[in-house]
């Protein structure tokens, strides 16, 4: 399986908090490329393709770039990485953008040509009920019954080829085409979805993954103690 990441943003409204591109911002011990890399490295992909204007983004050999001389938006920049593309379908995500889960599935799924990872958003304020102007209820940011897109897509090159502009965002001139076709299937993923567009956005995201990180690390531990006592009861 193969993958494209959508890398090229500087990250603008992280500053002045932050001055580097989006793509080497620090998540705990690693940057954000390089998680996203090992994440999809962990889950099968053989070859990633960083759609970036920038060449030093990860100290990783086996990753391609794919460089825009100038901006050619989300659409164009996956047109011109998917020409490295062998595999007759592909996993395209924005960097920004983290999920816990199997992207196989995704993949999988993307049977009629494509398919799009959705999720129902959380709203950012707390929610208040009111009843002849008193409260009856506060919320703390519900879920909002839709779905939005979670940044990570697959599509068949050929659909790629024939749908995306050379220049342009596909969530403008592609997508909509392709829900016009009926060519892209929605994936719905009740799993935790984390984003990074403001700084506290980020300071969130590295105490999850800090977390998560940990449980992982203790469900490890855990499972070599019980392989670790299966055997001594086997002995």
């Amino acid at each position: 399986m193969e993958a494209i990441i959508l890398c090229g943003g500087s990250g603008w409204r992280l500053k002045p908090d932050i001055w580097v591109p989006k793509p080497k911002l620090k998540i705990n011990n690693e940057t954000l490329i390089s998680y996203q890399v090992n994440w999809l490295k962990k889950h099968g992909m053989n070859k990633i393709v960083l759609a970036t204007n920038i060449t030093d983004l990860i100290d990783d050999t086996s990753v391609t770039y794919s460089i825009e001389q100038r901006k050619l938006g989300t659409g164009g920049a996956v047109k011109k990485a998917a020409e490295q593309v062998e595999d007759e379908r592909v996993y395209v995500m924005n960097v920004d953008d983290i999920v816990f889960y199997d992207p196989k599935k995704l993949y999988e799924y993307a049977n009629s040509g494509a398919a799009i990872l959705v999720a129902k958003p959380a709203l950012p304020f707390g929610r208040v009920l009111t009843e002849d102007t008193y409260v009856t209820e506060f919320a703390q940011k519900p879920q909002l019954d839709f779905h939005v897109s979670t940044g990570h897509y697959v599509f068949e090159t050929s659909v790629i080829k024939r749908y995306f502009p050379d220049e342009g965002d596909m969530e403008l001139k592609t997508l909509p085409k392709l829900a016009d076709a009926r060519l892209i299937r929605a994936y719905k993923y009740d799993g935790e979805w984390l984003t990074i567009n403001t700084m506290k956005e980020l300071l969130n995201v590295r105490e999850r993954l800090r977390k998560h990180n940990l449980k992982q690390q203790q469900h490890a531990a855990s499972q070599r103690k019980d392989g670790g006592e299966k055997k001594h009861e086997q002995r």
